[in-house]
């Protein structure tokens, strides 16, 4: 299995924080840029494993803590 990549966009609250937002998840870098154009949003296309390895846990490492 190849990387993944996830579409994701970053939302500015009015609290002055910003979320970034997970839209979905894509086989390749193309199709998820695709799927930017398609849904008309200024998103930018990351690795899934670089969002994982961002402080983020898979739920398995988490439940043997």
């Amino acid at each position: 299995m190849g990387t993944l990549f996830a579409l994701v966009l970053t939302v500015a609250m009015t609290n002055g924080d910003y979320q970034d937002v997970i839209l979905g998840v894509y086989d390749s870098q193309q199709e998820c840029s695709q799927a930017a154009t398609e849904q008309k949003v200024t998103a930018e296309c990351w690795t899934v494993e670089s969002i994982l390895r961002n402080g983020e846990f898979p739920v398995k490492s988490i439940a043997h803590q």
